[in-house]
C-alpha cells in the first residue's frame, strides 16, 4: 500500500475553503485528536459524528471520507490487497487460456486457406468477466466477501452493484477484461493501464484517471464517467463517447498554446521524435479515437467540442512531415496566431510578436528611415500605426528596402484582420 493515497476530491471544510487529497483531510484529523501513528480508520468511525461536522459543516452528512478512509483499516487493508491480486489473477488465467485455445486456431489460419470455414471466433471469448462472484478474501482466519467488509462499516448501501467506491487502484493494469456490476465512484485509477476493457453496468463516476492510460475501453449498459478525472490522462478510445456514458463532465487539462507550437514546429521542420504526437500527452489530457456524435446534453458540449478540435488538430500536426510547404505554412501560422482557430489571447500575442518584431527593424535599419522621433516606445507607436493601416505620421521610408518592410507590414496586419474576423465567426458558430 502506497504511504499516502494519491485520491484527490474536494471536500468542503466548515469554513467553505476546499481541500482536494486524502492526506489534507488526515492532516485536519491530527488538529482534532488523531494521533498519527493509530489506525486512521478506527478513529475516524470512532468518533464520527463529532468529526463529519469539522469536514463537512455543521449542517452538511456525507458519506465521501468515509468509503475512501474504511480501505485503510485493517479489514479494508486486507481486502484492497485481495481485491487487486484477484484482477491479476483473473487476467493472467485468461492470458493462459486464450495461448492455449487460440494457439491451434492460428496455426489453421496460418496453413490453411479455408481457415474461415473451419476456424470460429467470438470476439466475446477474448474477454474475462470479472463480477466478483466467486471472490473471496481472508480477515481473521474467516473467508469474506465484499459484502462482508460493505456492511462492517456505517455507510451507505449502493444497489446491485459490488461496492468498490473509494478504492485506490492507483498503477493497476487492466487488459482483455469485462467488468460487470461494479461501481468505482471515487475510486483512484492514477497512473492505471485500461486496455481492450468493456464495461457493463459498471460507474466510474468522479474516479481519478490522472495519467491513465484507456485504450480500447467499451462503455456498455449504464457504464458511467460522469465528473471523473483525466488530468494528464491518455484517453485513447472510449466506445461510444456520449450520452449514454456521459451525461455530466470530466475534469481535463487542455494543451497550452506553448506545448502545440513547439510539437508543431517540430513536426514542420522534421526533427525530434517520430512517434505520434498525439500518443505523447503527459502535460495535458490526450485524446484519440474518441467518436462524439452521440453527445449531445448540452452539459457536454464543450467537451465535445474540444475532443473534435484535439483530434483533428492531432492528426494535423503528425501529418506534416508528408504534407506540402503550402500546407504545412498554412496550418503553422493557424496554430502560431490563433491555436488553431480556439484562442484570441494566442493571436493577442502574435499581434504583440508581429509588432515588434517590425519594431526593431525600424530601429536597426534606422539609415534608411527618416524619424521625427526614434525612441523605442515612438518607433513602437509607429509599428502599430503601419499594422492597422492608419498610416505613417512620423516614419518615412527613403528607400526600397524601407518601403517593402512597410508595405510587408501593412499585408501582415491585413491578414491578421482576416484571421480575427474568421476566428470570431468561429466562435460564434460554436455557441449555437
Amino acid at each position: 500500500m502506497p504511504p499516502k493515497s494519491r485520491i484527490r476530491r474536494k471536500v468542503p471544510l466548515v469554513d467553505s475553503v476546499l481541500i482536494d487529497s486524502f492526506s489534507a483531510v488526515v492532516d485536519l484529523l491530527k488538529k482534532h485528536g488523531y494521533d498519527g501513528s493509530s489506525n486512521v480508520s478506527d478513529f475516524y468511525f470512532a468518533n464520527r459524528k463529532s468529526l463529519d461536522p469539522i469536514i463537512y459543516g455543521p449542517n452538511v452528512h456525507s458519506d465521501e471520507f468515509a468509503n475512501m478512509v474504511r480501505w485503510h483499516s485493517p479489514i479494508g487493508i486486507e481486502c484492497r490487497k485481495a481485491i487487486i491480486e484477484y484482477f491479476r489473477t483473473k487476467i493472467h488465467q485468461h492470458k493462459q487460456r486464450i495461448t492455449k485455445e487460440w494457439f491451434p486456431k492460428i496455426t489453421t489460419m496460418i496453413e490453411d486457406p479455408d481457415w474461415d470455414k473451419k476456424v470460429v471466433i467470438n470476439p466475446a471469448d477474448l474477454y474475462v468477466t470479472i463480477d466478483f462472484a466467486d471472490f473471496r478474501f481472508r480477515f481473521n482466519r474467516r473467508s469474506l466477501r465484499i459484502r462482508d467488509f460493505t456492511y462492517a462499516f456505517q455507510v451507505g448501501r449502493i444497489g446491485s452493484e459490488i461496492d468498490l467506491i473509494g478504492i485506490d487502484l492507483s498503477a493497476i493494469e487492466l487488459e482483455n477484461c469485462r467488468l460487470v456490476n461494479l461501481c468505482f465512484h471515487r475510486a483512484n485509477f492514477d497512473n492505471a493501464r485500461l486496455f481492450q476493457v468493456e464495461l457493463i453496468h459498471t460507474s466510474f463516476s468522479n474516479t481519478s484517471f490522472r495519467h491513465a492510460k484507456l485504450v480500447s475501453v467499451q462503455a456498455k449498459d449504464g457504464s458511467f464517467f460522469n465528473g471523473a478525472d483525466f488530468t494528464g490522462a491518455c484517453v485513447f478510445g472510449i466506445f461510444p463517447l456520449g450520452d449514454n456514458c456521459l451525461s455530466e463532465p470530466f475534469l481535463f487539462n487542455e494543451i497550452s498554446y506553448l506545448h502545440l507550437a513547439r510539437l508543431t514546429i517540430q513536426r514542420f521542420l522534421r526533427i525530434g521524435s517520430k512517434q505520434m504526437v498525439s500518443q505523447q500527452p503527459g502535460r495535458h489530457t490526450g485524446f484519440a479515437n474518441n467518436p462524439t456524435n452521440d453527445m449531445t446534453f448540452p452539459a457536454t458540449k464543450s467537451i465535445k467540442d474540444y475532443i473534435i478540435w484535439y483530434q483533428r488538430t492531432m492528426q494535423k500536426v503528425d501529418r506534416l512531415p508528408s504534407a506540402s510547404i503550402r500546407q504545412g505554412f498554412v496550418f503553422l501560422f493557424s496554430v502560431l496566431a490563433t491555436k488553431h482557430w480556439t484562442s484570441f489571447a494566442a493571436l493577442a500575442i502574435f499581434t504583440f510578436i508581429v509588432v515588434t518584431f517590425f519594431t526593431v527593424l525600424y530601429a536597426t535599419l534606422n539609415c534608411h528611415y527618416a524619424f521625427t522621433d526614434n525612441h523605442p516606445i515612438s518607433l513602437f507607436y509607429e509599428s502599430v500605426l503601419v499594422f492597422t493601416s492608419f498610416g505613417l505620421e512620423g516614419l518615412t521610408p527613403l528607400t526600397h528596402l524601407a518601403r517593402f518592410i512597410v508595405i510587408s507590414e501593412i499585408i501582415l496586419g491585413y491578414i491578421t484582420l482576416a484571421v480575427f474576423v474568421y476566428l470570431l465567426a468561429k466562435k460564434i458558430d460554436r455557441s449555437y
